[in-house]
């Protein structure tokens, strides 16, 4: 199998409610894309640790670019410090907290901003399957 021919994203996770209730658009967008872009996901399809300097791969830099080349790398990544969504890591790499993503569980969807339970055509939203009847 080519590179070309795998998947670009992978929609394994989806940021938690509280992450994008406290982060800016910009903030969502670049976490949306940390935990889901194959470049930026390790071999267990977990958001890989980013580089904030240019000599190790991928970067921070590199990941909010490929999300929108007018965001400035610093203006993020300070939004994400401030709000506890990363870590900064000694040996100059950023961690994506794991609070800040949840495994994506089909059957359910976040919009408006509150999960709810996909119900099947004919059925009304939030009753139980024997309360029908």
């Amino acid at each position: 199998m080519t590179s070309s021919s795998q998947p670009e994203f992978i929609y394994r996770w989806e940021p938690t409610e509280l992450a994008s209730t406290i982060l800016s658009a910009p903030g969502r967008e670049v976490v949306s894309h940390w935990i889901s872009a194959v470049a930026f996901l390790d071999e267990n399809e977990h958001p890989v640790l980013l580089g904030t300097d240019n000599q190790s791969e991928p970067t921070f830099s590199q990941l909010v670019q490929a999300v929108n080349p007018e965001f400035a790398p610093s203006v993020i990544l300070n939004e994400l410090l401030r709000k506890g969504v990363v870590e900064q890591i000694d040996d100059g790499h950023v961690l994506l907290r794991r609070s800040t993503y949840v495994q994506d569980v089909p059957g359910f969807e976040s919009f408006p901003r509150v999960r709810r339970r996909k119900h099947s055509p004919g059925r009304s939203p939030g009753r139980r399957h024997n309360d029908d009847t």
